[in-house]
């Protein structure tokens, strides 16, 4: 498993929810490869929770769909932007767990529009929810004018 290096690090105005490290209020995400996957690890904690120590559904769509986008960024070399996303939730993710695993592959692509299989798990190692996501990718140009000069992973 291969740490990704986060590009947008330094970026003015750069100030993500789910992945930027200076944002107060956010999950301050980091990434990795592994093998066909692009994965992250995060702590739960009760402030996002919906019902009683249960994850809010609107926190594990999030999470899914940063992992997507990071799965686009390393393993295509470009960024773009969701065009849907499904989430499957099969069991409930609880606050009071210490680790949640989402990992996001892909599975599918034609021409710009790429699809992302995605999981979460809890700390035991059981899928909790399972989803997709439908992401349009952006072309060099494109990219580089959105802040994109690459994704690498340490050591690269």
């Amino acid at each position: 498993m291969k740490k990704i290096i986060n590009p947008y690090n330094g970026r003015e105005g750069y100030n993500c929810v789910c992945c930027a490290p200076g944002n107060p209020v956010g999950l301050h995400l980091e990434f990795w490869e592994d093998g066909d996957d692009v994965l992250t690890q995060w702590c739960p904690d009760p402030n996002y929770q919906g019902w009683l120590n249960t994850l809010h559904g609107g926190v594990i769509g999030m999470l899914m769909d940063e992992v997507a986008g990071w799965v686009i960024n390393r393993k295509l070399q470009t960024t773009g932007v969701t065009m849907q996303l499904n989430v499957k939730y099969k069991r409930p993710v609880m606050t009071t767990d210490t680790l949640v695993t989402v990992r996001g592959h892909i599975v599918g692509q034609r021409r710009n529009i790429v699809t992302i299989h995605l999981t979460l798990t809890n700390s035991a190692g059981e899928l909790c929810d399972e989803g997709e996501a439908i992401y349009f990718t952006f072309g060099p140009d494109k990219a580089h004018e959105m802040g994109f000069d690459g994704c690498r992973v340490e050591g690269e």
